[in-house]
């Protein structure tokens, strides 16, 4: 993966996709508005030490409520100073965009970090979440076998099933 520092160009924080929405009776295809996510590094003293899928927006907030969550840092006061840095996570043939937050902490707490080193790896999801470096991602994990049972809903299988949830 590269970082670098001379473009703070941010990839957006909303995306207009194109979904399909199903109700009983029909299905439509409309353009929809949704929050992006980005891998986003968290590096302290330049440390690598955690790697999150977040919206690319408010990342020094993030960053700092994050250190001030986790007890890296005691204080706002103890954070120095907060850098975005953009880039990419590159796979065999991806280039994902990718962020890495520089958060600069006093001595003492990043000494405090490197003592108490912690696992944030998620045990559900994409498996992104909590990695400690963009070198850990996997971006090309191996493709799973589609189960027989997939191939029997259609449309028509989803617009009954939709049809019988209760309504709230």
């Amino acid at each position: 993966s590269t970082m670098t520092a001379m473009d703070t160009t941010l990839p957006p924080a909303i995306l207009t996709l194109p979904a399909t929405v199903i109700t009983p009776q029909n299905s439509e295809l409309r353009m929809d508005a949704v929050a992006a996510e980005v891998p986003v590094a968290l590096v302290f003293n330049g440390i690598s030490h955690a790697v999150m899928m977040c919206t690319p927006s408010h990342l020094e907030a993030f960053a700092l409520g994050f250190a001030l969550s986790e007890g890296i840092i005691d204080s706002a006061a103890d954070c120095y100073g907060i850098d975005v840095v953009t880039g990419s996570a590159c796979g065999d043939d991806l280039d994902l965009p990718a962020l890495a937050v520089e958060i600069n902490i006093a001595s003492r707490c990043f000494a405090r970090l490197k003592d108490k080193r912690r696992s944030l790896a998620g045990r559900t999801g994409c498996g992104i979440c909590g990695i400690d470096s963009m070198e850990a991602l996997d971006l090309v994990p191996e493709p799973l076998t589609l189960p027989g049972w997939a191939a029997r809903i259609d449309l028509p299988v989803l617009q009954r099933a939709v049809a019988q949830l209760p309504s709230l």
